[in-house]
């Protein structure tokens, strides 16, 4: 599916990637994903209802970055610490 912010999404992804952009568009779930919920993003605020599903997205990678999960420690691990 193409509509207006997948090319804004190729954008961030050839910035980053460079020549792997469209392989790495066409592969990854989330992409795709992201690319169907943002269909809405040049409409009306009402038409932008799925915007927080994007939003929890964010938070997870957000924290997954910032907190480190990426350097060894499972999601998993931290969650059997808290509880």
């Amino acid at each position: 599916m193409q509509h207006n912010f997948t090319e804004k999404i190729k954008e961030i992804l050839e910035t980053h990637f460079g020549e792997d952009t469209e392989q790495i568009f066409r592969n990854s779930e989330l992409l795709q994903y992201l690319n169907i919920k943002t269909v809405s993003a040049n409409r009306g605020s009402k038409s932008r209802g799925s915007f927080s599903n994007i939003y929890a997205i964010y938070i997870l990678i957000e924290d997954y970055i910032n907190k480190g999960f990426h350097f060894g420690d499972t999601l998993l691990m931290r969650l059997k610490k808290i509880i």
